[in-house]
């Protein structure tokens, strides 16, 4: 039953019991979360898709047809996110963690504000800006220089390293894809957490509702409604940093 129909404050009170009597939290993260900390979403009237073209910048072509051009507006945005810090609700859901509560965390965003602000378990479906990888042997290692001194920067064997992030035409990667599903099966998840994302990926909305199906409350917080509110216990329409914090106990 969706609860969304009630006033906000009745429905944050629902959803604080809930959390508060669960042991095992998924929580999916999206865009909207790591906006409240200033790094720019890519969908919304000023996201970063408004101003660059994603087949320039975000495709395995982009890269092939020119490695520099896409480099330096990685780097751009690389530079930018080494200023962000946790926002409310990135510590709103450390401190539910820090209760004793497992918080398994599956995010879209690149960033690693939520490891920053102290989760522990964190899956990076989308990759991680942190990371480059060689194109040559496929290894993959840290990269927090800002700005980079070489461009594009290079791996041991002399060749050239491009972000290790999920770009559009590409699989999301294999390992993160098998820790989110083995936790569906192996963990019995009672809430289960959506917030900042519009669900525009199919692969979001399976995965809330394999949780749903699996006995998880899903509650939902976002500044408007999503596709995923019809499948929501409780959908809480408002920011992230505002509504995450009431979810947690003092």
């Amino acid at each position: 039953m969706n609860e969304a129909s009630g006033t906000l404050k009745e429905a944050i009170d629902k959803g604080r019991d809930a959390v508060a009597r669960a042991r095992n939290i998924m929580a999916v993260t999206g865009a909207g979360v790591s906006a409240e900390s200033g790094i720019a979403t890519f969908r919304d009237k000023d996201g970063l898709w408004q101003k660059s073209d994603p087949e320039e910048y975000a495709t395995p072509e982009a890269y092939a047809r020119d490695p520099v051009k896409v480099w330096r507006w990685y780097d751009a945005r690389r530079t930018g996110m080494a200023k962000a810090e946790p926002n409310p609700a990135h510590r709103a859901l450390a401190e539910l963690e820090r209760q004793g509560k497992r918080v398994f965390i599956v995010t879209q965003n690149v960033d690693d504000l939520h490891e920053q602000a102290g989760s522990s378990e964190v899956v990076h479906i989308h990759g991680s800006i942190w990371h480059v990888r060689c194109e040559r042997d496929g290894s993959v290692e840290e990269n927090r220089e800002t700005p980079l001194s070489e461009i594009p920067p290079r791996c041991a064997c002399g060749n050239e390293m491009r972000p290790a992030v999920v770009w559009f035409g590409e699989q999301l990667p294999a390992a993160p894809v098998r820790q989110v599903q083995h936790h569906l099966l192996d963990v019995e998840t009672d809430v289960c957490l959506v917030v900042g994302t519009e669900a525009s990926f199919g692969y979001i909305l399976q995965w809330v509702h394999a949780a749903r199906q699996h006995g998880a409350t899903v509650i939902t917080v976002n500044p408007r409604s999503t596709p995923l509110d019809g499948l929501s216990d409780l959908a809480l329409q408002g920011r992230a940093g505002n509504i995450l914090p009431q979810l947690v106990s003092d």
